[in-house]
């Protein structure tokens, strides 16, 4: 599995979300907003950061999930 940050980035009509440095889509959505939605669960599970690009593919929100500070990967 690529240990890459996730991104979500705009491709044709859909959204997908990406490992850095991998090309094939983890997953696609209609919607930004669902894409995003499932590659901030893929960055919090594998504990990494989650890139939202704009349309034209700028960078726009950013959150970390470090493996061990989010607070489901915190056992009790």
């Amino acid at each position: 599995m690529a240990t890459g940050d996730i991104h979500t980035v705009p491709r044709g009509d859909e959204w997908v979300n990406i490992v850095e440095g991998d090309e094939t889509p983890l997953s696609s959505a209609t919607t930004q907003d669902e894409a995003a939605a499932s590659g901030r669960q893929y960055a919090r599970e594998r504990g990494v950061e989650h890139r939202v690009h704009h349309a034209d593919r700028t960078i726009g929100d950013r959150s970390t999930y470090p493996r061990g500070r989010d607070p489901r990967d915190i056992p009790g």
